[in-house]
């Protein structure tokens, strides 16, 4: 038990960021810090970069960050939008040190998953497996901004507004971007995707979701 049960995420920051508090508490609001985010830091540094080695350095570079920085957090957001924010710049960060295109190994995908599955792989399970690799090397090839977006907006399901206050873009321009990653996601993976199926949340065509006006009607959370 770690004492913060039934504490909000602010409030267990709150605690770390105390120096008046000891250091086995504060340790323990950190360490509680960790448990409730590392898995989904993790995944989107995962889907950003397609691997494992350079998935874990950046969700160590963002715990890093954030106990450095846990002073600086004002409230003026939620946490987690300020916590994916700072995973965005840790990949970010990183992705500009490494100066190359990471490659997607195919049983990174599959060491991914969450491991509840029985041993021996059914056909479903495999046919999903395939369509997580499909769909992790359609990511790589999306620039970086529109990786993030379709990561944050269509994959971890935040809204135009959370993602705009954690890459500090107007909400306009991340509908647009979203709307242009996802009809170049449908593309990549048009041959491999029937259009009626929707276990990835992207148009079939590259028109898909444009008004009769022939503006972009972006399919995703609501702002």
């Amino acid at each position: 038990m770690s004492g913060f049960e039934g504490v909000s995420d602010e409030e267990v920051l709150a605690a770390y960021a105390d120096t008046s508090l000891g250091r086995g508490r504060r340790e323990s609001a950190f360490g509680e810090l960790v448990t409730r985010y590392e898995r989904r830091v993790y995944g989107i540094a995962f889907r950003y970069f397609g691997n494992h080695a350079d998935a874990q350095d950046a969700t160590q570079d963002t715990f890093v960050q954030l106990a450095r920085k846990a002073d600086q957090f004002r409230g003026d957001s939620k946490l987690s939008t300020w916590i994916y924010r700072v995973t965005t710049n840790a990949c970010n960060d990183l992705g500009r040190k490494m100066a190359r295109r990471p490659q997607l190994a195919v049983e990174d995908v599959d060491d991914h998953r969450s491991g509840t599955e029985d041993e021996t792989p059914t056909e479903d399970l495999l046919a999903g497996r395939e369509l997580a690799l499909e769909i992790q090397r359609a990511l790589l090839q999306l620039d970086d901004l529109s990786r993030q977006l379709i990561i944050l907006c269509a994959i971890e399901g935040q809204s135009y507004a959370e993602v705009s206050d954690a890459l500090d873009l107007p909400v306009g321009t991340i509908k647009s971007r979203v709307f242009r990653a996802r009809a170049r996601l449908a593309e990549l993976l048009a041959p491999v995707i029937d259009p009626d199926d929707d276990r990835f949340p992207v148009p079939h065509r590259p028109d898909a979701g444009v008004g009769p006006d022939g503006t972009a009607a972006p399919r995703g959370p609501p702002a």
